[in-house]
């Protein structure tokens, strides 16, 4: 008698102690590829095309919460060292340095670069018809020429980050240079002043709505821009074209870096972005790089 309660007793500890280790295996793992919910940092240069890609995503898939941050660059690294996030959407890869440090946490990490953006030069609508040598940019950037401030989106964003590493690297920004907190609000103050030159992601003055045309909006003028090689004999707008054959001289590309650990909501997101997110890089005037793009001679508007 006393050997048959002890066995109930067995059993009934170790149905116990399955259904608890079940339990904790179940909230663990809360989301998949098509549902629940994730937070995601997204570098503010990209919001207006990641706001289409979340609106399509989220409407293929209702149960999929994605609550999306758009911020400077440098914040968005912030955010998956500090393990707030697990995917992040930049314009680098991590450095080597960032990458042993995700070792150290034994994290595995994921990235890939999607579409190529451009870094554009904006001037306000009295400015006819802006052109810059980059070599006379790089003086306005430095100080050595005052004619023109430039004025960036933010302090910390991925626009002063590649101006610094990649146009002026070995030389210092002017002190003289003007940094609001939004790309939005470089277009307003670059609209209402002439001897300014706002500088921001392609995708905030592209003409997202007609898909056969290079137009960018009309309260600010986009300037041409002379690459400092030969291979190119004339001023380049960002167009296209221009961005995917690296003809216009001021290209960087837009990255997904990831550590998620199962095939969670932030690998459902990433493989749209890199698969039927491809078109809306395209309407974006971004050059996407996960698809074959056939380029074709097309109306272009000045």
């Amino acid at each position: 008698m006393n050997f048959i309660k002890h066995l109930f007793s067995t059993t009934i500890l170790i149905s116990f102690l399955s259904l608890t280790f079940t339990s904790c295996v179940e909230e663990k793992v809360l989301d998949n590829q098509t549902s629940g919910s994730i937070k995601i940092s997204i570098d503010e240069t990209y919001r207006p095309v990641m706001e289409e890609q979340l609106k399509i995503f989220t409407a293929r898939f209702p149960d999929a919460h994605i609550i999306a941050e758009y911020k400077p660059e440098a914040d968005c690294f912030k955010d998956f060292f500090e393990d707030t996030t697990r995917v992040i959407f930049v314009t680098r890869e991590l450095s080597e340095q960032e990458k042993q440090f995700c070792l150290n946490k034994q994290w595995v990490t994921k990235s890939m670069a999607m579409a190529r953006d451009a870094v554009v030069f904006i001037t306000s609508t009295k400015n006819v018809n802006p052109e810059f040598k980059l070599t006379k940019l790089r003086e306005y950037m430095t100080g050595m020429d005052s004619t023109y401030k430039i004025v960036f989106d933010n302090k910390k964003s991925s626009t002063v980050r590649y101006i610094t590493d990649s146009m002026i690297a070995g030389k210092t920004l002017s002190t003289k240079i003007f940094a609001t907190n939004t790309s939005e609000e470089v277009i307003d103050y670059v609209s209402k002043n002439d001897k300014a030159i706002g500088v921001i992601g392609v995708s905030w003055v592209a003409d997202h709505s007609d898909s056969t045309t290079e137009t960018f909006l009309k309260k600010v003028n986009v300037a041409g821009i002379w690459p400092d090689n030969d291979s190119t004999n004339a001023f380049v707008k960002p167009f296209q074209a221009y961005i995917g054959l690296k003809e216009y001289p001021c290209t960087r590309n837009f990255y997904f870096i990831s550590k998620e650990s199962w095939q969670g909501l932030g690998t459902g997101l990433v493989n749209y972005l890199c698969r039927d997110g491809q078109i809306v890089f395209k309407q974006a005037k971004m050059f996407p790089l996960r698809v074959n793009v056939l380029l074709r001679d097309a109306k272009v508007n000045q």
